[in-house]
């Protein structure tokens, strides 16, 4: 009978992972150090000594070389010249710059100048308007007072205004029957066809 493959278990790991602490039986355990044979130790210190003696001397090459480079009359006339150049450079984006800027701002002050006019425009036909209306509006006035002037009594016609208040005397007392019907005042002068109705009523009785 085959085992199960199930029952394999691993009991051991490849390399120890980072996390696990140091093993109790390591713990105090100082492994020594490996001593590489003298021959050895003599040539690989042969072949340092030679890299830095090599690599100093580069050093010290491209150091003069440098410092030759940026301080020849030849080289220090080349970078005043490309100085020159990009300053010059410089001065040229910054006036097209200021030149598309002056643009753009002469857009806008136009653009604001059209709006305070139509602005202007619209708050000078608003007043023309309203002074139309308010002349027309005293125009009425005037005319209706005209109107009622012609009612005016005045120092030449009190006489006749006077006889017409006696011939047409006016009472403000008057009553309303349940059928609508208005009866007058007292004191107010009968009209020719009230006149009529009473005397049917009177005749009928």
């Amino acid at each position: 009978m085959s085992p199960s493959p199930f029952s394999q278990v691993q009991v051991r790991w490849r390399k120890k992972p980072r996390w696990l602490p140091v093993a109790k039986s390591k713990m105090f355990k100082v492994p020594e150090r490996k001593r590489p044979p003298s021959d050895e130790h003599e040539e690989l210190k042969r072949l340092h000594n030679q890299y830095r003696t090599e690599m100093k001397s580069l050093r010290l090459f491209f150091s003069e070389r440098t410092k030759a480079m940026s301080t020849g009359e030849e080289v220090l006339a080349e970078i005043a010249k490309r100085e020159e150049d990009a300053h010059q450079e410089a001065v040229r984006i910054n006036a097209e710059w200021n030149a598309r800027v002056a643009e753009h701002r002469e857009k806008l002050l136009a653009e604001e100048k059209e709006r305070e006019v139509e602005e202007i425009l619209e708050a000078v036909e608003k007043a023309r308007k309203a002074a139309l209306e308010m002349k027309m509006k005293a125009e009425e006035i005037v005319r209706q007072e005209k109107e009622r002037a012609k009612n005016y009594i005045t120092p030449e016609n009190i006489d006749e205004a006077i006889n017409k208040a006696l011939d047409n005397p006016v009472d403000h007392e008057f009553a309303i029957d349940l059928d609508e019907n208005i009866i007058k005042g007292r004191r107010t002068k009968p009209v020719q066809k009230e006149q009529e109705e009473i005397q049917k009523v009177a005749m009928s009785a």
